[in-house]
């Protein structure tokens, strides 16, 4: 669900992607110890640069020899250092920024990114396992074990992986089936948190032409959270319990064909990601500096729940043909993703118990059951018939593509201890998504030096959504909504209906009035069941008039109850038991948009390169929340980026030693950033032109607040990045990589202060200027550093790599901080800047024994326990902050046979 949606129901009650670390062509930072080979050149014992061979241009080819800026990762790279996910690699590659929201891996690469979760959004970067396009990548982070490497493609990649492609591709490839071959291996690994992981290789031949591969994997750690509040047994985020496994066979009957099938499946279990809220001690003039450990929270409610499958299969068919050869890759995949939870009341801090208090007994304001439930069922079919050439001088691809996703979308809230809220309901049982493209890329050899490339890709994208969205208001007591606050809903065992629901319009006799015991039929259509001391099901147990139950709260009998204080004559003017709306969510989209690029690359020498290339890239619009009951649903339209790209990658002699240094300058011009905004009706029905433009049906609350999408802004991001490594004596290797990013908003419309409710503060959110602000997740300076030696001896060879990185400080919202109220004394509620960090990785390894059999490593990753934000939001009731890992160690034995 997207950052507003989860805004209003709070106010209301490496994917994937491992990008643009080096800027042309080097493994990126943070490298282990890179495999050094000696070699004889002009009668000199040297080491050299490995070579790095990779497919992002869906053929292989020396990274170094790539006009363009890419990424090769293996496995085994990342595991030296402690990398666990891709979330890790926040703040350890230059360009790249992944943050966890609530189990929704968000990726942002040089300041083009999405944090748009919902049903509608769509990721600006693509993800793709063994080529197939994933299109939500939640789970993925478990699948990275068995894996050869990881790919990344920097910059829109239209033509080439194609959909959802305006930042970057990421192509996550696992280690193909062996022919002929027998191996096996088992690895244990141990380290802080109770962190437990086990994994598993089986290759196994049948015959010259077939092989299985299998590979398992599991891991476990506790909670980097600590509940430090009264309540205890309690559990808290951030604990995990996954396990893996992947099944591959390949057949190969013919030195022509190629067969392979593949299924893989994916658990992850725990406590999820709920942040840390810090809007109550900002509100009580406490500073993020001023607390120690933001992972040190004050829990109450229940321990969140997170269950995640993820699953599919796939095939893939290569024919090596005497024109041409063809590829069909076909795959099917099914997600569930569920997380339900409390959220912590914040962080800890001197006199927080005495703040969260206030004027009203502590036992009272802890018992609070106010809960949250995110489900997401993806089922989505791809397939791709591809015709290519790789064969010089003219290097060809050409195909079509199809993809076809289903959803089904849940959120909802309870808001126990309301005086009259009791929370939302988003339930879309049917959200269907369709892409299809025809694209041709190719790349004509002019001379042995000189090449060019042309691109060319058509998309057509349709969405369509039938669902309902409530917001629930019961409203008890006397004039002005004077009491009862009561209210309880969501305490110990009460659960969703979720797609037990069978009424989604609650005019359920037609009479095109929706009276008030249609309503409340209506809500308890969305609970399977109510909580051990929950009362609203009592309360209203005989109609829309409270009376009879034996479960009310006291102060409907008597004068001074357990929760407020009602009226002093104890009268009740009213029982009304809804003041929100309920309305039907019906919309559709079709776009289509042509992508292309062109590119111009000379070898000065053989080691030495040159290329300027423009490429385009879209990622697919779609519309809004209906504006009331089946009205307008708003569009936007795709985001464009273009790319401006130039540069020069080298391979030289330092003496005796081989060296490498590249460099490139680039600009993106961003056209139609679609940013999202918790907006009133009101507010949506003036900026789309008034009411003569935008029909508003009947019975429609004007205030009421909705997530709105738009296209608002045009930005430029441009900058230059230098990367570069050297072999040293005794068989040191160093690298690094540079970026310098500048990110701003060139053209924007006033965009409202989404930090604010219309229907709370409507004297703040209103529409402000954003024009020159800088792109939110944009460090000006990024740099990473690494330093590694292998070292043979008697009884097996011996490694270590230590790795640096920096990152300067960046803003998270696009309002860069700024209080429009009081600019010159700017409330803490409304920080969003990162201050500038380093972090420190460290691993060290051995392989020994008959045939290298055995290998032992330890690691240390974020030494310096730099715990910074990954991800801020910032909305009227929240200011909550999902931070980096905490620094973790451990050890790890592999053993291969």
């Amino acid at each position: 669900m997207s950052h507003t949606r989860c805004a209003l129901l709070a106010g209301s009650a490496l994917t994937l992607v491992l990008a643009s670390s080096p800027a042309m062509a080097q493994q990126a930072a943070p490298p282990a110890a890179p495999d050094r080979e000696v070699e004889q050149d002009d009668d000199r014992d040297v080491t050299t640069l490995d070579e790095v061979v990779v497919t992002v241009e869906r053929r292989e080819q020396s990274l170094q020899n790539y006009a363009g800026t890419a990424v090769a990762l293996s496995g085994d790279d990342l595991a030296k250092v402690g990398v666990q996910d891709l979330t890790d690699l926040e703040g350890r590659v230059p360009g790249l920024s992944i943050a966890n929201n609530q189990g929704n891996i968000e990726v942002w690469i040089r300041g083009i990114g999405s944090s748009n979760n919902t049903e509608l959004g769509d990721p600006a970067a693509a993800t793709h396992l063994d080529g197939v396009y994933l299109p939500r990548p939640n789970g993925i982070g478990s699948a990275f074990f068995d894996i050869n490497r990881v790919e990344v493609n920097v910059g829109p990649q239209g033509t080439l992986r194609g959909r959802n492609a305006t930042a970057g591709t990421v192509n996550i490839i696992s280690w193909r089936p062996g022919l002929g071959v027998y191996d096996a291996e088992v690895e244990a690994e141990i380290g802080n948190y109770d962190h437990r992981a086990l994994r598993g290789m089986l290759n196994i031949p049948i015959g010259d032409q077939a092989a299985i591969r299998l590979a398992g994997y599991g891991m476990s750690h506790d909670s980097y959270y600590e509940n430090v509040g009264p309540v205890q047994g309690i559990d808290v985020a951030e604990a995990e319990d996954n396990y893996a496994g992947r099944a591959q066979f390949l057949y190969e009957p013919t030195e022509r064909l190629s067969i392979l099938l593949a299924a893989d499946y994916v658990h992850e279990t725990g406590t999820g990601y709920t942040g840390t809220n810090y809007a109550q001690p900002l509100a009580n003039g406490i500073s993020p500096d001023d607390i120690d450990d933001p992972r040190r929270v004050i829990a109450r409610g229940i321990t969140p729940d997170l269950d995640t499958k993820h699953w599919g299969v796939r095939a893939n068919l290569l024919y090596d043909g005497d024109a041409f050869d063809v590829e069909y890759t076909g795959s099917y995949r099914d997600l569930v993703y569920d997380y339900e939870a409390t959220t912590p009341f914040g962080p800890s801090y001197d006199g927080v118990l005495d703040d969260l208090a206030g004027d009203r007994p502590l036992d009272e304001v802890l018992d609070n059951f106010s809960r949250f439930q995110f489900i997401t069922d993806s089922e989505s079919t791809v397939h791709e018939l591809r015709f290519f050439d790789n064969e010089g001088p003219l290097i060809w691809s050409a195909g079509g593509f199809y993809m076809r996703e289903d959803q089904y979308s849940f959120l909802a809230s309870t808001g126990d201890r309301g005086l009259f809220f009791q929370g939302i309901e988003f339930n879309v049982p049917d959200m269907d998504t369709q892409s299809f493209a025809f694209y041709g890329d190719l790349t004509y050899e002019v001379t042995d030096r000189f090449r060019y490339s042309v691109g060319l890709r058509y998309t057509n994208d349709e969405k369509e959504r039938r669902g309902v969205a409530a917001r629930y208001g019961f409203a008890i007591g006397g004039d002005g909504f004077s009491c009862c606050g009561g209210v309880r809903v969501g305490t110990e065992g009460f659960e969703f209906a979720g797609r037990g629901r069978t009424i989604f319009n609650p005019d359920t006799n037609g009479d095109g009035t929706i009276s008030e015991q249609e309503i409340l039929d209506f809500y308890f259509n969305g609970v399977a069941q109510f909580g051990a001391r929950d009362n609203v099901d009592d309360i209203f147990a005989g109609g829309p008039v409270p009376g009879g139950a034996e479960n009310r709260p006291d102060c409907l009998d008597t004068i001074t109850g357990d929760f407020f204080v009602c009226p002093a004559d104890g009268k009740f003017s009213f029982a009304v038991p809804f003041t929100g709306q309920i309305f039907q969510q019906v919309g559709d989209m079709q776009a289509d948009f042509v992508d292309w690029r062109l590119r111009a690359e000379y070898d000065i020498t053989d080691d030495n390169l040159v290329y300027g290339l423009i490429a385009t890239g879209n990622k697919s619009g779609g519309f809004n929340d209906n504006i009331g009951n089946a009205g307008v649903a708003p569009t936007y339209d795709p985001e464009t980026v273009t790319l401006f790209e130039i540069g020069s990658k080298n391979e030289f002699w330092v003496g005796d030693y081989r060296a490498r240094l590249n460099a490139s300058l680039f600009y993106n011009d961003y056209e139609d950033q679609v940013l999202t905004s918790l907006l009133s009706v009101a507010q949506i029905v003036e900026f789309l032109g008034g009411p003569q433009n935008i029909p508003i049906p009947p019975d429609t609350s004007l205030a009421l607040v909705i997530s709105y999408s738009y296209n608002a802004a045009s930005s430029r991001i441009y900058g230059a990045q230098i990367d570069g490594g050297i072999d040293l004596p005794y068989n040191f290797g160093l690298d690094f990589t540079a970026l310098f990013l500048e990110a701003e908003v060139v053209e924007a419309e006033p965009i409202q202060d989404f930090r604010f409710q219309a229907d709370v503060s409507p004297a703040e959110a209103i529409f402000r200027s954003i024009d020159g602000k800088r792109l939110p997740r944009t460090p000006e300076l990024q740099l990473n550093t690494s330093l590694s030696q292998a070292i043979p001896t008697s009884f097996g060879q011996a490694d270590w790599v230590v790795s640096a990185g920096y990152r300067s400080s960046q803003y998270m919202t696009i309002f860069n901080g700024e209080d429009f109220l009081f600019p010159n004394a700017p409330r803490m509620r409304l920080r969003d800047k990162v201050e500038g960090y380093w972090t420190l990785d460290v691993g060290a390894g051995l392989t020994f024994g008959p045939e290298d059999q055995y290998r032992f490593e330890v690691y240390g990753n974020n030494l310096t326990e730099a715990v910074n934000e990954a991800a801020i939001i910032i909305t009227e009731f929240d200011n909550t902050r999902f931070f980096t890992r905490p620094r973790t160690y451990g050890a790890r034995l592999r053993v291969s046979f």
